[in-house]
C-alpha cells in the first residue's frame, strides 16, 4: 500500500475514533446527567408527597409543589384509572405539557425505578417514578429532562466542532505530508525510472529547503551528477581509446606496407640492380625504425597508464637540461640553443624518464620551429618544487591548438606528413610522465610569442601519485635560478 494510501486509511481510522470516542462521551454524560435527575426526583418526591396529603385539586397541587420547592416536576396521580394532572413543571423555554403516559403504563410501571417517557405534542422528556398510594391509587412524579437535553446538544455541537477542527487540522498535515514528502518521493521515482530508462540529465524537482526530502533530493541530485560525469568521462575515454587505437593503426600501417612493398618487389624480382638493392634496404630500415620508435612510444605510454613503479634514484636536472642541450646542438650545429641552470636541481625520480621528457620537448621545439629560432632549457627551484622550461621564439599556438597539445597523435597541422610532424605523441609522454612522477605538464602559448612548456616536479617522490593524464596551462612559476625570457615556439 502507498503512503498515500495509508495516510488516507489514517485519517479515515481517526474520524471514526473521534465519532466513537464523542459518542461515548455523549452516552456518558447523558447517563449521568440523567442519574441525577434521578436522584434529584428521589429527593423530591417525598415532600410533594406530604404537601398534598388529603388529594387536592389541579390547583391547589400547584401552589402546594410550588411550596415544596419542587416547582421543576410533574405530578400527577391515578385515580380509578384514569391519569389525572395535578401540576405542570415551570420550564425555562416550551410550554409543559404532561408525560405521554397512560394509566395502564402508570399501573405496570409501579415500584420500578425511574424510565424515560416523552410528552404529549412536544419534544420534551420526562424521568418518571410512579408510587402506589395505600388506598390502591397511584401517584406520578415526573421530572424534565430539558437541561439534560440541552447540555447534550450543547456537548454534541462542541464535539462535532472540535472534531470537524480536529480532522481539519489532520488534513492539513496530511495534505503537507503529501506535499513535501509523498510528492518529493514520486518525483524521485520518476526521475530514477527515467534515468533507468538511459537519461542520465534529469534531475529531481527541488523540494522545500531544510525537509528531509529536500535534503535527499539535494544529495541524489550531487550523486546523479556524479554518475553522469562518470559515464560521460567513461565515453569520452572510450572514444579515446578507439581514436588511440585506430591512430596506433594508422600509424603502423604506412611503415608495415612500406617494408611489405619492398619485400614483394624484391620477391617479384623487380630490384634489379645494386643500386636499387641498397635503396630499397635503406628504406626498409627507415620505416623498421620509425615503427620501432612509434612502438615504444605506445609502449612507454601503456606502461605509464599501467602505473607501473618508477626506477628511482638522485637526478640532478641541471646536468640533464644540459646534456639535452648538447646532443640538440650535436644534431642542428647552427641552431642557437641556451641553458640557465646555475645551480644544481637534485631530485629523486626515474632519470631514463626524465632524460626521454626533456629530449622529447627539445626534439618537439626543433621540429615545429625554423632552423634559426632560439631554444632556451632552463632548470630551477621554487619552494618544495623543481622546474624545468623548454622555451621557444617561433610562432606560437592558436589558444585551440594549444588546448589540444597534450592529446594522443593530435597534430597542430593536419596537413603535416608523419616523418615531418612526429606521431603526435611526444607531448602525450611528457605530460604522462610528469603525472607519474607527482607533477605536472604546463604549456603557455600564444601567436607570435612562441611556446614555453614547463614541468613541475616534486624533489621528493610522491606516494600514490596520480595515474598519468593530460595537463593543461597554468600560471608561470617564479623560480630560483631561472630567468624571464621570451617565449619559445610550438610543442606539438
Amino acid at each position: 500500500m502507498s503512503l498515500r494510501a495509508r495516510l488516507l486509511v489514517g485519517m479515515a481510522l481517526i474520524v471514526v475514533v473521534l465519532a466513537s470516542v464523542g459518542l461515548a462521551v455523549t452516552r456518558a454524560t447523558e447517563a449521568n446527567l440523567v442519574r441525577q435527575v434521578d436522584q434529584q426526583l428521589d429527593r423530591a418526591v417525598p415532600k410533594v408527597r406530604e404537601r398534598y396529603k388529603g388529594r387536592p385539586g389541579p390547583g391547589d397541587a400547584d401552589d402546594q409543589v410550588s411550596a415544596s420547592g419542587a416547582s421543576s416536576l410533574y405530578v400527577g396521580t391515578v385515580s380509578q384509572g384514569v391519569l389525572v394532572t395535578l401540576s405542570l413543571p415551570e420550564l425555562t423555554e416550551d410550554q409543559a405539557t404532561a408525560p405521554d403516559l397512560t394509566a395502564a403504563e402508570a399501573r405496570a410501571r409501579v415500584g420500578e425505578g425511574a424510565f424515560t417517557v416523552g410528552a404529549d405534542g412536544s419534544d420534551l422528556r420526562y424521568r418518571v417514578i410512579v408510587r402506589a398510594t395505600g388506598d390502591g391509587d397511584f401517584e406520578v412524579y415526573a421530572s424534565p429532562l430539558e437541561d439534560v437535553d440541552a447540555t447534550t446538544h450543547r456537548l454534541i455541537a462542541f464535539e462535532v466542532a472540535a472534531s470537524a477542527g480536529i480532522v481539519a487540522v489532520l488534513g492539513l498535515v496530511t495534505f503537507w505530508v503529501l506535499r513535501l514528502g509523498v510528492r518529493p518521493v514520486k518525483q524521485m521515482t520518476a526521475t530514477a525510472a527515467a534515468i533507468g530508462s538511459g537519461d542520465l540529465s534529469r534531475r529531481i524537482p527541488e523540494s522545500a529547503a531544510g525537509t528531509e526530502a529536500g535534503e535527499l533530493g539535494v544529495a541524489l541530485n550531487q550523486m546523479l551528477g556524479r554518475i553522469e560525469e562518470s559515464f560521460d568521462e567513461r565515453a569520452r575515454s572510450e572514444d579515446r581509446l578507439r581514436q588511440f587505437v585506430a591512430d596506433a593503426s594508422h600509424e603502423l600501417r604506412t611503415p608495415v606496407t612500406t617494408i611489405r612493398g619492398y619485400a614483394e618487389l624484391y620477391r617479384v624480382g623487380g630490384l634489379r640492380g645494386e643500386a636499387d638493392l641498397d635503396g630499397a634496404m635503406r628504406r626498409t630500415e627507415q620505416e623498421a625504425i620509425r615503427m620501432g620508435a612509434l612502438v615504444e612510444d605506445l609502449l612507454n605510454l601503456a606502461r605509464l597508464d599501467q602505473g607501473r613503479p618508477l626506477h628511482l634514484q638522485p637526478v640532478d636536472l641541471s646536468a640533464l637540461v644540459a646534456d639535452a642541450a648538447r646532443d640538440a646542438g650535436a644534431v642542428e650545429p647552427r641552431r642557437p640553443i641556451t641553458v640557465h641552470a646555475p645551480t644544481p636541481v637534485p631530485i629523486v625520480g626515474d632519470d631514463a624518464m626524465l632524460r626521454q621528457i626533456v629530449a622529447n620537448l627539445v626534439a618537439n621545439a626543433r621540429v615545429h620551429t625554423p632552423p634559426d629560432t632560439p631554444i632556451h632549457l632552463r632548470a630551477g627551484l621554487a619552494g618544495d618544487r623543481a622546474v624545468v622550461e623548454v622555451a621557444d621564439e617561433g610562432p606560437g599556438m592558436s589558444p585551440e591548438v594549444a588546448a589540444r597539445a597534450f592529446e594522443r597523435f593530435y597534430r597542430a597541422d593536419p596537413a603535416r606528413t608523419r616523418h615531418t610532424g612526429g606521431s603526435g605523441l611526444g607531448l602525450s609522454i611528457v605530460a604522462a610522465s610528469a603525472a607519474a612522477h607527482g607533477g605536472e605538464a604546463t604549456l603557455d602559448s600564444a601567436p607570435g610569442r612562441g611556446t614555453t612548456v614547463r614541468l613541475t616536479l616534486p624533489i621528493l617522490p610522491v606516494v600514490g601519485a596520480p595515474s598519468p593524464g593530460a595537463a593543461g596551462g597554468g600560471e608561470r612559476i617564479a623560480m630560483k635560478g631561472v630567468e624571464d625570457g621570451q617565449r619559445g615556439a610550438p610543442s606539438r
